[in-house]
């Protein structure tokens, strides 16, 4: 997922449909909000369990910091520019991702897990 948002970040120009207002907003979210599901799987569901919102923050933590990498490297990509606005769309993505997850694992899965063992 990060090798796909660096190769679409090289890019110059990306094809954007016509009329929809913020769009480009709506692909940042999207992208970081799957970078930090994709992140929350390097840590182990028991992980996940612990009381806390300590490894939800650092997923959310890590997905904004490739944000602003990214903005950077964007910086030097001629047609691109360094915005905000974009990063602060992938924190939100990366955070609402993390939070999903954390849900996820919480009570979904572990609720399916207890009654899967009675």
């Amino acid at each position: 997922m990060a090798a796909g948002i660096w190769y679409l970040s090289s890019r110059s120009i990306l094809p954007q449909p016509k009329g929809i207002l913020g769009y480009d907003k709506f692909q940042h979210f999207l992208a970081y909000f799957v970078l930090a599901a994709a992140i929350a799987l390097w840590f182990p569901r028991k992980t996940w369990r612990r009381p806390g919102l300590r490894l939800p923050a650092l997923t959310a933590a890590l997905g904004s910091l490739y944000g602003i990498i990214d903005e950077v490297h964007q910086y030097f990509v001629p047609g691109r520019d360094c915005n905000v606005w974009d990063w602060l769309f992938d924190t939100l993505g990366a955070i609402l991702a993390a939070a999903a997850v954390k849900l996820a694992v919480v009570k979904l899965l572990d609720n399916l897990w207890t009654n899967n063992r009675r």
